[in-house]
Parts: structure tokens; C-alpha cells; sequence
């Protein structure tokens, strides 16, 4: 039986973030025609015989800024189309400011256990530099709202390299490890030229490689210090509670994409929508990109994305999924293991959690 993940995209928001590169959109009077054609595009999606889904993960955008029955159709539909019985992670991702108590008791009522919360920094004037709809005090609301509805299993995404200083992004980091979470994630600002915090970032506040390394192992031994582990490069989990949506991305699974700019990965077929929701609502076709991926991309892509958790990958289940020697396939990897950038212990090869921040040239050497 093979596991496949579902993810949706609801691109809304109330306002885009000043470094936002995702898919988005402001525009609450489209959400009519989007859903529409979002739940058109599911119930024409094929069913992989002899599959049952593993997680499902509804992304954006701000999913929880659309109302609540909008939601509540959806997981219905997801309900009908799939059997979601075996779903053991069902994962929303909310900003704090309509993160409701109500929102989050239809949430829950829809079979949600799992909230993603977009916090980034806890320092009221880093969010209202880079345009964050909400300020710390609306997050723990938030956070006690989902508590007292029975979430037991929340995330907060952190970003690091925000219009701030060093020591606020220190506090942001002393601050959240006090605070009932079972996940935090790690990310590293990404910036476009065209993005509205560029030139405050690369000028005001501009960090130099070695300032945004030190920031970022000053978070990881404070995370490991107040128990959580690093099971991948961004993220880390108290009690276990990893993403399984995400891991399952890292190990080169198979997942179902809706919505405007998801991917999808079915069998041997990758597809990806269009990116723009006005094109997403009015074209026939929301495909943009299709191709088959043969076994050799697929055992590229699976080292590459599992060297990203801190465990890597086992050579029992390369061998096994591809028919391939890892070694004689990456004989590069020699070179890499003399020089302890990858290391093989107890049958399988990973990446030292020291060498993970030059993670992007072992892996352009490798493969």
C-alpha cells in the first residue's frame, strides 16, 4: 500500500508580508470563484489504486482568513474524494490575528490536529517593519485559543535574518523556548529584488554569512537545550511530533497538489498549477508543468532531499526503491565521506549536523 500526502493551497490574505514569495493574493473577492474551481479540480483528480493518504496539510497564503464553512466544505469534500481514515496528521496553517476560537473549534470539528502558526519574530517592530498583520500579544491569544480548543500539537515558524537586530532575534528565540510548542521551524529569509524589505535588509540591516550562521546555531543549541530535536535542516520537534507532511516530502514521497502554484507527485508524474490565482480561476487547464521523472531522477532526488534530515537515508532502502548501488551511482560520495562531510554509520549516510549549513555544496558536489 503506497502513502500519498494531500496538500492545498488557499492563497488569501489580508495583506502580503514584505518578503512574501508564495502564491497570495488580497483579493477576498475572488475566494467564491477560487474555491469553486479548487473543488473542481479535486473531484476530477484519479485515485491511485491500492494507495490510503498519510497527511494532509492545508497551506497558503492564511487559510484560516477565508470563512470557516469554506473550510468546512473543503475537508468534507477531502472526506468524500479520499479515504482520510488513515491520515494520522492533518495540518493547517493559521495566522495568529483570525485565529479565532471559533475557527479553530470548525478546525478541529473538520478533523484537524495539527496547527502551523506564522509567528517569525515576537518583537512587535520587526513584524510591523515586515508588514505582519499581528503582534506578539494576538499570537499568544492565538496560542492559548488553541490550546483551550484541545491542540495539543502546534508549530511556529521562525525566520531568520528579519529587519532586526542580532539581540532581537535572540530574544525571539529565548522567548519561544518558554512557551507550549511542540514544533518550531528555522527559516532563513529569502529576498527578491522586488520584495518591499530589500533595501532594508540589505542596507539598515544587512548580516554577513557568518553573523547569520552564528544567529542561527545561537537557535539551534537553545531549541536542543529546551528539548527540541533537530530532526531536519529547519525544523525541530519536542516529543517526537515531526512533521510527517514534510518528511514525507524529504523522502521522496508521493503526494496529491491543489490549488493555484501546488505540485503534485503522482507515481512517476510531476505536475505543477499555475502560479497566478486569476489564471488558476479562468483557465481550463490549471497544469502548467508536467513531466515524468525517471529512476534515475528519482534516486537524485531522494539523496538529495533526505540528506536534509539529520538521520539522512538508509542504503538498505536506496537499493531497495531504485535497484541501485549508492556508491557506484555517487562516486563523489567517496571523497565526501574521506572528508567527513558525509558520514555511514549503522547502514546508513547522512550529513553531520556541523556541515549542515554548507548542505548546498556537498550537495552540488555529490550530485
Amino acid at each position: 500500500m503506497q502513502q500519498y500526502a494531500i496538500y492545498v493551497h488557499i492563497p488569501f490574505c489580508k495583506s502580503r508580508c514584505g518578503y512574501c514569495v508564495f502564491s497570495s493574493c488580497t483579493n477576498y473577492q475572488l475566494c467564491g470563484q477560487y474555491f469553486n474551481k479548487l473543488f473542481q479540480e479535486i473531484e476530477q483528480q484519479p485515485v491511485v489504486p491500492n494507495s490510503e493518504i498519510s497527511t494532509v496539510f492545508v497551506g497558503g497564503g492564511t487559510p484560516t482568513s477565508v470563512p470557516g464553512e469554506m473550510l468546512e466544505k473543503l475537508f468534507l469534500l477531502l472526506h468524500n474524494k479520499f479515504d482520510l481514515s488513515t491520515a494520522t496528521e492533518i495540518t493547517v496553517e493559521c495566522n495568529p490575528e483570525s485565529a479565532t476560537v471559533e475557527m479553530l473549534a470548525t478546525l478541529k470539528k473538520c478533523g484537524v490536529n495539527r496547527i502551523s502558526f506564522g509567528l517569525q519574530s515576537v518583537n512587535d517592530s520587526t513584524l510591523a517593519r515586515v508588514g505582519r498583520a499581528h503582534n506578539f500579544r494576538q499570537f499568544l491569544t492565538a496560542l492559548r485559543n488553541a490550546q483551550a480548543v484541545g491542540f495539543d500539537n502546534v508549530n511556529a515558524d521562525l525566520i531568520v535574518g528579519l529587519p532586526e537586530s542580532q539581540e532581537d532575534f535572540f530574544h525571539t528565540v529565548e522567548t519561544v523556548c518558554q512557551l507550549p510548542l511542540s514544533h518550531v521551524s528555522l527559516y532563513s529569509l529569502e529576498l527578491h529584488e522586488q520584495a518591499p524589505i530589500y533595501k532594508l535588509c540589505t542596507t539598515d540591516f544587512a548580516f554577513s554569512d557568518d553573523q547569520l550562521a552564528d544567529m542561527y546555531d545561537y537557535a539551534m543549541d537553545k531549541l536542543q537545550q529546551a528539548g527540541f530535536v533537530r530532526y531536519e535542516v529547519s525544523n525541530f520537534a519536542k516529543n517526537g511530533k515531526q512533521c510527517k507532511h514534510n518528511v514525507n516530502y524529504w523522502m521522496e514521497g508521493r503526494y496529491y497538489g491543489f490549488g493555484a502554484s501546488a505540485h503534485c507527485f503522482v507515481q512517476n508524474v510531476r505536475k505543477s498549477n499555475v502560479f497566478s490565482i486569476v489564471d488558476y480561476i479562468s483557465k481550463p487547464n490549471v497544469v502548467e508543468a508536467q513531466e515524468v521523472i525517471s529512476l534515475q531522477e528519482e534516486a537524485s532526488e531522494f539523496v538529495m532531499l533526505s540528506l536534509r534530515l539529520a538521520q539522512g537515508f538508509s542504503l538498505e532502502e536506496f537499493q531497495r526503491r531504485f535497484g541501485l548501488n549508492f556508491f557506484q551511482q555517487f562516486p563523489q560520495s567517496a571523497k565526501l565521506l574521506e572528508g567527513g562531510f558525509l558520514q555511514h554509520q549503522d547502514g546508513r549516510i547522512f550529513v553531520p549536523s556541523s556541515k549542515f549549513y554548507v548542505l548546498n555544496s556537498i550537495l552540488a558536489e555529490l550530485l
